[in-house]
C-alpha cells in the first residue's frame, strides 16, 4: 500500500504531461501544451503533501483568470518590456485575490505574453489540464493514498503586499533586457515563479537553492536532449520526448525529496519552442536561474536587515 501511495501519483503526473503534449500532435496545435501543468502535477500530486497552500476551487480559479488576462494583454499596443511587469503585477493581483499561496499562476499570465499567444485553445488547456489535476487529486484523496490538503486563507496585509512589490519590482527590472533583446529563456515563466517562491519568508527553497538549481539544469538539458535525440533525429512522436523528459525530472524530485514545481514547467518547456532554438535553451535557463536565485538571497537578506533594524529601533519596555 505504502509504495502504490508514493508511485500512483507519480504515474499520474507522468500519464497527464505525456497526454497533453500526445493532444497537441494530434491536433496539430501547440497551444494546448502548457508547460506549467508538470509544475502543477508535481506540486499538487507528486508531492506527499501540496505545495501551496490552497483550496482547489480558489487554485483553479486563480489559474484561469491569470490565463485569460495574459492572453487578453497580447492584444494590448505594448511594448513586452511594459506588458511583462503588468502581466506578472496582473497574476499577483489573482493570487492575493485568491486568498492562496499558489504563484504558479503567475507563469499561466506571463507566458502568453512572451510568447505572443492569442488563441483561446491555451486558456481551454489551462482550464481542463487543471481540472484534470485536481480531480486525480481528489480521487487519490477519497482513496485514501494522499494526504487531505488543508487550506488556510491567505489575509493579504501590509507586510504581504511591501513584499509583492519588491518582488514584481526585483523580477521587472532582471527582465528589461531579455524584453528588449527578445532572449526570453533567461525569464522563462517558471524561473520568475522560482524567485516568487524562493523570496518568500522562511523559504525551505531558498536553503534548499543549490539543489532546486541542478533540478532546473537537468530539467532544461533533459527536455531538449529528449526532443533533439528522440524527435528531431530519430523521428519519434513529440509525446515519446515528452515521457522521457518528464519521467527524468520526476525520479529526480522523488529521489531527492525536494519537490520543487517550476523544473517540472521547464523540463515540458522545450516542447514548444522553434528546433533552432534548442541549444541554446539550457545555457539561458542556467544563466537565469543563477539571475533570479541570486535575487531571492538579495530580497532575503535586506528583508533581514530591515527586521533587525526595527528591533534596534523597538522602543524598550
Amino acid at each position: 500500500m505504502q509504495t502504490l501511495r508514493k508511485t500512483l501519483p507519480v504515474v499520474l503526473s507522468l500519464m497527464l504531461a505525456t497526454g497533453m503534449v500526445a493532444a497537441s500532435e494530434l491536433l496539430h496545435d501547440k497551444e494546448i501544451i502548457f508547460p506549467e501543468i508538470t509544475a502543477v502535477a508535481i506540486g499538487a500530486l507528486a508531492a506527499p503533501k501540496q505545495s501551496w497552500n490552497a483550496s482547489r476551487l480558489r487554485l483553479l480559479t486563480a489559474i484561469t483568470a491569470a490565463a485569460i488576462i495574459g492572453v487578453g494583454l497580447v492584444f494590448v499596443p505594448l511594448p513586452p518590456v511594459i506588458k511583462i511587469p503588468l502581466a506578472m503585477l496582473c497574476a499577483v493581483a489573482c493570487v492575493t485575490a485568491s486568498k492562496t499561496e499558489f504563484l504558479p499562476a503567475i507563469s499561466a499570465c506571463v507566458l502568453p505574453v512572451l510568447l505572443g499567444t492569442k488563441s483561446p485553445v491555451y486558456i481551454g488547456s489551462v482550464v481542463v489540464m487543471t481540472s484534470l489535476i485536481l480531480i486525480a487529486q481528489l480521487i487519490l484523496e477519497k482513496c485514501g493514498l494522499r494526504e487531505k490538503n488543508a487550506f488556510t486563507p491567505v489575509q493579504p496585509d501590509k507586510q504581504l503586499f511591501a513584499l509583492r512589490i519588491k518582488q514584481i519590482a526585483a523580477a521587472s527590472i532582471i527582465c528589461i533586457l531579455p524584453a528588449l533583446t527578445r532572449e526570453i529563456f533567461f525569464i522563462a515563466p517558471p524561473l520568475i515563479v522560482a524567485f516568487f517562491e524562493m523570496s518568500k519568508p522562511h523559504s525551505k527553497l531558498l536553503e534548499s537553492s543549490p539543489q532546486a538549481a541542478a533540478l532546473i539544469v537537468l530539467a532544461s538539458v533533459g527536455g531538449v536532449l529528449s526532443r533533439f535525440l528522440l524527435t528531431e533525429k530519430l523521428g519519434l512522436p513529440l509525446a515519446v520526448s515528452a515521457a522521457v523528459s518528464c519521467a527524468v525530472i520526476l525520479a529526480a524530485v522523488c529521489s531527492m525529496k525536494l519537490y520543487f514545481p517550476p523544473c517540472g514547467a521547464i523540463a515540458t518547456l522545450p516542447f514548444i519552442i522553434p528546433e533552432g532554438a534548442l541549444l541554446r535553451f539550457p545555457f539561458e535557463i542556467a544563466a537565469g536561474s543563477l539571475i533570479f536565485i541570486a535575487a531571492a538571497f538579495a530580497l532575503s537578506k535586506e528583508r533581514g536587515i530591515a527586521l533587525r533594524v526595527k528591533k534596534i529601533l523597538r522602543p524598550q519596555n
